[in-house]
């Protein structure tokens, strides 16, 4: 049996920030298949080909990705095979769950890094890296209940001063795609429930949205004041900590009156 080797290549945040390492090994694969349950681009698949120079791309949904996993490692038999993914690969468990099982297997693999949301988010709003807590996703409600694990993380990362990065739930196959606005009105129900005084109307975050492409826009603001933000796909929400730096607070100002603007 022939040993292939899986190539997990991340794509960036947009297209056309992928790498020259990545793009090579892409030339290189007998197959290409291109992630489509763990995250999404505002581009079209037509532009992805273009930059990557493949018309031969398979599309990987969940099921694909997680029922039939076996699918894609069995075409190691047969030559290299690459997954292309949004951002950066293996912040997804289901990418890590795929290496496993392809070592297991016998197959060698090889993971292309490329830029991801998780600390470009947050290094773009101006804020520092060295301030950085625990990351956590917000879903929307599961028969009518509100899962209250982002508030406690958020409250642990407020108590030593960290900034939050919300990544808000998406599943693309399902077309669900929580928007910085929705993502607002979650926290201040889990608030209204809590009241533990972690979330107001007053308190600084920042909105990031289609961050990378052209239509990316960072608006530091007010959670009061995001309840009506627009911006393409996907959205991520920052909460500054409870006392940033003076330094944060210049470049927060400068990147509102820049970034901020629409597309």
């Amino acid at each position: 049996m022939r040993m292939g080797k899986l190539y997990l290549i991340g794509l960036g945040l947009s297209p056309d920030l992928i790498t020259l390492r990545g793009l090579r090994k892409i030339k290189d694969v007998r197959k290409v298949y291109l992630d489509i349950y763990t995250s999404s681009f505002p581009e079209p698949l037509d532009e992805i080909k273009r930059i990557i120079g493949r018309n031969d791309i398979i599309l990987a949904n969940r099921s694909m990705l997680e029922e039939r996993s076996s699918e894609i490692i069995g075409e190691l038999e047969h030559g290299d095979v690459a997954l292309l993914v949004t951002g950066n690969p293996l912040l997804a468990t289901t990418h890590v769950s795929l290496l496993i099982e392809a070592r297991n297997k016998g197959h060698s693999f090889e993971v292309v890094p490329a830029p991801g949301i998780i600390p470009n988010a947050l290094l773009l709003a101006g804020l520092m890296i060295y301030k950085i807590g625990k990351p956590v996703t917000l879903t929307y409600p599961r028969n009518g209940i509100i899962s209250e694990y982002p508030y406690d993380v958020i409250k642990d990362n407020d108590s030593r001063n960290l900034h939050t990065i919300l990544l808000l739930e998406m599943d693309m196959e399902r077309g669900i795609m929580m928007t910085i606005p929705e993502a607002v009105k979650l926290l201040f129900r889990l608030e209204s429930i809590k009241r533990e005084s972690v979330i107001n109307g007053d308190r600084k975050a920042v909105a990031v949205s289609a961050l990378g492409s052209h239509k990316q826009r960072i608006c530091p603001r007010k959670l009061k004041e995001l309840l009506d933000y627009e911006g393409e796909g996907p959205h991520t929400l920052i909460l500054v900590s409870p006392k940033p730096h003076f330094m944060e607070e210049e470049a927060l100002a400068v990147i509102g009156n820049e970034f901020c603007r629409e597309p």
